[in-house]
């Protein structure tokens, strides 16, 4: 268990800093939005493309793991949409409020699963939580804006019309970058070197950067009514939704650093990202960051208990 904490520490520390540095006010609200909004529509882009575009994907077996990862995809939004009315009753939620929780446990935090990955199997593990960012970000944006979209007090906020949720997809900077790695990827194109080497510069200071960000954007005070709803999403999305994914691998004979790969991707927490699309589209953006910042605090403490399991049944 120790190794696994150890290895899991350098990518909580870069968060730890992230909370320290805007707890001691080094960097002002208004530049943190200036470093936010750089990060969504530059670094991370530059790192899901340069990622997919270099990933082998003729390494692994793809088509074995996509199937996993769609598999588990359908499992937590099948939850997630049963959940609703229970969840709702249980926590005295609105449909606004529900639509951060289901926001809660049905996206993740790529940042954090790749930077994981990275210490824990190395190439490979990166290798398979590359195919579940190009397999998934597409599914979860549409699926999540379009909730929020129906959920959300739109007219309160100005929000769109679900009519063009799929705008808001079309040029989302996540999507885009996905999209464009696999295309690079597939169609044999070869980047121009001087492009290659800027965009891989891009996709380095995107993790550590990623990671500050995540760090930055915790929020340790929240309201009462937020604290149960919170907990209850918190499970979901450590526990249970990290079961879902390693378990339909399992069940599809995935085995080895991909069984644990897969797993690591179901076990981080949920993307910040998702606070910015609460904001806009009229969802609990506060129940929102509440969820995320107990999240990526017992991440740390479940994390290594979900790598063990899948260690143990990987073989």
């Amino acid at each position: 268990m120790l190794p696994i904490f150890e290895s899991l520490l350098p990518v909580f520390i870069l968060i730890a800093i992230g909370a320290f540095i805007k707890a001691i006010k080094l960097i002002k609200d208004d530049q943190w939005v200036g470093l936010e909004r750089t990060s969504f529509y530059v670094f991370f882009p530059a790192l899901l493309t340069n990622t997919l575009y270099k990933t082998d994907f003729s390494a692994i077996a793809a088509s074995t793991s996509l199937i996993a990862f769609f598999t588990g995809l359908a499992l937590v939004m099948f939850l997630g949409f049963a959940l609703k009315r229970p969840m709702q009753s249980a926590f005295d939620l609105s449909s606004a409020s529900y639509s951060s929780v289901f926001q809660g446990f049905t996206r993740w935090n790529a940042f954090v699963g790749l930077a994981i990955a990275q210490k824990i199997g190395g190439p490979p593990a990166v290798t398979i939580v590359a195919l579940g960012i190009g397999a998934l970000a597409i599914p979860v944006n549409v699926i999540n804006l379009t909730m929020v979209a129906k959920w959300g007090d739109r007219t309160a906020n100005g929000s769109p019309e679900i009519g063009s949720v799929f705008w808001l997809v079309a040029r989302n900077p996540l999507v885009v970058g996905t999209l464009l790695g696999l295309i690079l990827n597939f169609s044999d194109l070869k980047l121009y070197e001087p492009i290659g080497g800027a965009l891989q510069l891009l996709a380095q200071v995107s993790l550590p950067l990623g990671l500050i960000l995540v760090g930055a954007g915790l929020r340790f005070r929240m309201p009462k009514r937020a604290v149960a709803a919170a907990f209850a999403t918190t499970f979901l999305k450590l526990i249970i939704v990290p079961i879902c994914f390693a378990g339909a691998a399992y069940l599809l004979g995935i085995r080895g650093i991909e069984l644990i790969a897969i797993a690591i991707s179901g076990a981080v927490p949920s993307a910040m990202n998702g606070f910015l699309v609460a904001k806009d589209l009229g969802g609990d953006a506060t129940l929102y960051a509440a969820i995320v910042t107990l999240q990526v605090i017992i991440a740390f403490f479940t994390i290594p208990l979900v790598v063990l399991a899948a260690g143990y049944y990987a073989g």
